[in-house]
Formats: structure tokens, sequence, C-alpha cells
């Protein structure tokens, strides 16, 4: 198997183990682009993000993001509260509900993890992670900062 084919196929391992946890926890109603919209306000700080920075990060028109707002909000995966620098804004905020995925996100990898433990001898899962981290370090994210594996949910990992 090349590269190409290892990657594709770890893709597709982590999106099937996202889609597990997806319906044993009630969120496989959700889309491809309405799970990437809620990892975008996940990622961000906890005082939310406004709907025009939404539509900056998910690189979408202000019109889109507030669809895809709204329907998040009718699913319960979303509030809406006051802007405390100016009045006519509202701040996102993701919804208990949505904190659910958040804490399922490390159990999937852990998972991968646990996979690479058991296929590979410590050294070449040492070789492996020096590695990965090596090729990773530089891949574009987009206007997005993935959480730090140090913090919450990700202390365990």
């Amino acid at each position: 198997m090349d590269l190409r084919q290892s990657l594709q196929r770890l893709e597709w391992h982590l999106w099937n183990q996202w889609r597990e946890q997806a319906q044993h926890s009630e969120h496989l109603e959700l889309s491809t682009s309405e799970l990437q919209y809620l990892y975008t306000l996940l990622a961000w700080d906890e005082t939310g993000m406004r709907l025009t920075e939404l539509a900056e990060c998910m690189h979408v028109s202000k019109a889109s993001a507030s669809t895809m707002v709204r329907k998040l909000e009718q699913r319960g995966y979303l509030l809406r509260r006051p802007c405390p620098e100016d009045a006519r804004a509202q701040r996102l905020l993701p919804s208990a509900k949505a904190l659910t995925l958040k804490h399922k996100e490390p159990e999937i990898y852990q998972a991968a993890l646990q996979h690479f433990k058991h296929a590979l001898t410590e050294e070449e899962l040492e070789q492996f992670t020096a590695l990965m981290g090596k090729a990773c370090s530089n891949l574009s994210l987009g206007a997005l900062t993935p959480p730090k594996p140090s913090s919450q949910p990700y202390k365990h990992l």
C-alpha cells in the first residue's frame, strides 16, 4: 500500500469512527458541512464568535453562514447571546449538545492510537510519532487553530 492509499485509509477509518460515535450519541443527523461549522465554533474561544467571524473562518458569505447558523440553532447545537462589545451583534456559542461532540473527539483519536500501539512495536511507534509530527507540523489549516493537545478535553491523549 503506498502512502496515498494509507492516508486515504486512515482518513476513512477516522471518519467511520466519527460516524459511529455520532450514531451512538444521536449526532448522526449532522452533515459534513454542519460538522465543519460546529468544529469551527468549538475551536474558537469560550466567548463565542460573531456571524461575520464565522463566515470569514469558513470562507463563505455571511448569508450562507447565517443559513447554517439558523439550522444549527434549530437543532439545538448553537446558542446566540448578546455581544458585549456591540449591542447590534450577537455571539454564537456551542450549546451543551454541541459540546458533547467535543468530548467525543478524544475517544476517536484514542481508538486510533490504540490501533497503532497494537500494530507497531514500541520503537516503530516512536518513529511513526516523530515522522507524523514532522510531516504534519506545517500543514495548512486555513484560519482554524486546533485546540492544543494539553488542553481539555485532550489531556489524556
